[in-house]
């Protein structure tokens, strides 16, 4: 078994290169084999979707719910690691049946696990851990020097190579490299992309010729680094990239994701050879088409999640393999459950997942077992991080959007001899819990979050969920009293968050609720026009013209909104103030002119006024 984890991996623009000839090896791995649409869980973020790939469980099992990690003597914030993680993963359940594993790069694996084979854990990787502490870096620990030294070549990314993915003269390159901007600096991070793609494929490689392992598990970050970085430059031009800022990096993705099939081409080579089974998955999707927003940026922590898409890529190669030429449909659940059951191992008793079967010849479901008491998980001695290094790591997760400012610094030590839960870790727990559904999952989404606001009581983020929690539980009048404190405390967008909030009323049949939410949030944005003419749609529903005609009429004068004219339209002709409402119309029609049903209502007002007359 090789299989091969591409963060982000999509099929719109996998499928797009392949057509167009710049990802033959992808064209090739999907043609001949069998693909599926693989649907991630939220919250969709890399370290938790990646231990429920490995481990075949979800995170309120495996338990590692962040990209920090609590110190239990300090509370010092450190990088997410493998002493998180509660269960043993599938190169634990490899090792234990008498297999041989490689397992390189995978996220949340440090320090190395002691497997039979090779292991490399995550801190390989120059993205976000470079010159970090190394210790405990690679098992058996006399790989460390060899590793270090292939990270240490293939690493290094000139301005004359960086070149060839940005139409950027490299002296221009040279200098933005050696500003004191760092990881804030797109070519930098663009670089160490790239570099960290040749390093870990090298070094996966290497040591995969030389033992030759049952199961080899590569993952490899710049896939997703790449499209938060450039998803928003890719043809066609989105109206908020600049042309220049076009002109420079619309290729870049392109040429990025070239170098990806170069390494995807090695791997399927060495599987040909060896009469391996070839699986390639992603963690999620990402947004490359029309679903792209100028409304947040793909690299702000408040909105770089918004560019991922909730489907990803699975796909498997090789002599066992059912090709297909229709995409199936799976769960990321699913993919260990497969990758045991082609391998002849046992999977964790509470996983929900199951094998694809329809996907392999003489493929058969897997035994169950209790592998979290029966298999033990031995890990190396890691160095401690100090706080200048666990501050450098929080200010690269930062650069790649990943946490915002507000979650930095150290909170209460929670104690025991394991790490302990962030704030975000507990918001993402409930997260995950409330999407579950059921009243006991509810109940403890609920607890999971005021157990974030315990650890952060400004957040507004947990502030927010609690509420969407409480409203599903039907506990209305807290649910809104909770979504104003969220706003109080900074929730993004808030405007829009009380548009969804009524419009959720609305449509649920809650008027009372509805009103209450846009009274509140008209009288705390005086200035918001869409919120004042959903107030006085609301109100003009219910037949209350005169409300409906208070709430909307300051924007009158001002407005250049079609849907506000017309709101008002309706109102005035309500009240019986017919010619003004005629005024209104032509306004409107004057803006967007094929409205038909404004058409309509002039038409009618204007037959109306006549009959009067």
């Amino acid at each position: 078994m090789i299989w091969l984890g591409l963060d982000g991996f999509d099929f719109e623009l996998v499928d797009r290169l392949a057509v167009e000839g710049r990802m033959p090896h992808w064209k090739r791995l999907s043609s001949e084999g069998y693909t599926a649409r693989l649907t991630s869980f939220v919250p969709i973020l890399s370290p938790i979707v990646w231990t429920t790939l490995a481990t075949g469980v979800g995170p309120d099992i495996h338990r590692v719910l962040d990209f920090q990690q609590l110190d239990p003597a300090t509370g010092m914030r450190v990088p997410i690691s493998g002493n998180s993680r509660a269960v043993p993963a599938i190169w634990n359940v490899a090792s234990e049946s008498g297999l041989t594993v490689g397992v390189v790069g995978w996220w949340a694996t440090h320090p190395a696990e002691e497997v039979k084979g090779f292991f490399v854990s995550d801190h390989a990787s120059p993205i976000l851990f470079e010159g970090l502490p190394r210790q405990g870096l690679a098992f058996p620990p006399s790989l460390s020097a060899g590793v270090e030294q292939i990270s240490g070549r293939e690493s290094v990314v000139s301005s004359e190579e960086l070149a060839r993915f940005v139409a950027v003269p490299a002296g221009e390159i040279a200098a933005a490299r050696g500003s004191e901007q760092g990881l804030s600096n797109k070519l930098v991070l663009l670089a160490r992309a790239i570099g960290a793609t040749r390093a870990e494929s090298r070094i996966a490689r290497e040591l995969y010729d030389r033992n030759l392992p049952d199961l080899t598990m590569l993952y490899l970050e710049g896939t997703d680094v790449v499209g938060h970085l450039f998803a928003s430059d890719v043809p066609p031009r989105m109206s908020c990239v600049s042309d220049a800022d076009f002109a420079r990096y619309s290729h870049t993705v392109d040429e990025y994701y070239a170098l990806v099939d170069r390494v995807l081409g090695q791997w399927m080579r060495r599987a040909e050879e060896d009469g391996a089974t070839l699986i390639v998955n992603s963690d999620h999707g990402f947004k490359w088409g029309e679903d792209r927003s100028c409304d947040g940026g793909s690299f702000d922590p408040a909105t770089a999640g918004f560019w991922h898409r909730l489907d990803g890529v699975f796909a498997a190669w090789g002599a066992r393999v059912n090709r297909s030429g229709e995409r199936g449909h799976a769960s990321v659940f699913d993919v260990e459950p497969t990758v045991a059951a082609l391998l002849g191992l046992p999977v964790e008793r509470r996983a929900p997942g199951r094998p694809m079967l329809e996907a392999f010849r003489g493929l058969s479901p897997p035994p169950r077992k209790d592998l979290a008491s029966e298999i033990a998980v031995r890990r190396l001695a890691a160095e401690p991080m100090s706080e200048k290094e666990a501050s450098e790591y929080s200010k690269r997760l930062m650069a790649l959007g990943y946490l915002s400012g507000a979650r930095s610094g150290k909170l209460a030590p929670p104690g025991g001899d394991r790490p302990g839960l962030t704030e975000a870790a507990w918001n993402n727990l409930g997260l995950y819990l409330s999407n579950l559904g059921g009243e006991a999952h509810m109940a403890a989404a609920v607890a999971a979050f005021q157990k974030s606001l315990e650890l952060s009581p400004g957040d507004a983020t947990p502030k927010l969920h609690l509420a969407e929690a409480r409203r599903a539980r039907g506990e209305q009048r807290e649910a809104i009293d909770l979504l104003f404190q969220a706003i109080a405390a900074g929730q993004s967008s808030p405007e829009r968050v009380v548009l969804d909030w009524a419009m959720y009323y609305d449509v649920k049949g809650r008027e009372l609720e509805a009103r209450t939410v846009l009274e509140r949030g008209a009288r705390l944005y005086p200035d918001d026009e869409p919120i004042h003419r959903a107030l006085a749609l609301l109100f003009f529903k219910a037949k209350d013209c005169r409300s409906a005609d208070a709430a909307l009429s300051r924007f009158e004068t001002t407005t250049h909104e079609p849907q506000t004219l017309n709101t008002l339209g309706l109102v005035l002709a309500c009240l019986g103030r017919r010619e003004e409402a005629v005024v209104l119309f032509r306004r409107s029609l004057a803006l967007v002119p094929d409205q038909k049903t404004v058409i309509e209502s002039l038409d009618l007002l204007q037959k109306s006024a006549a009959s009067i007359h």
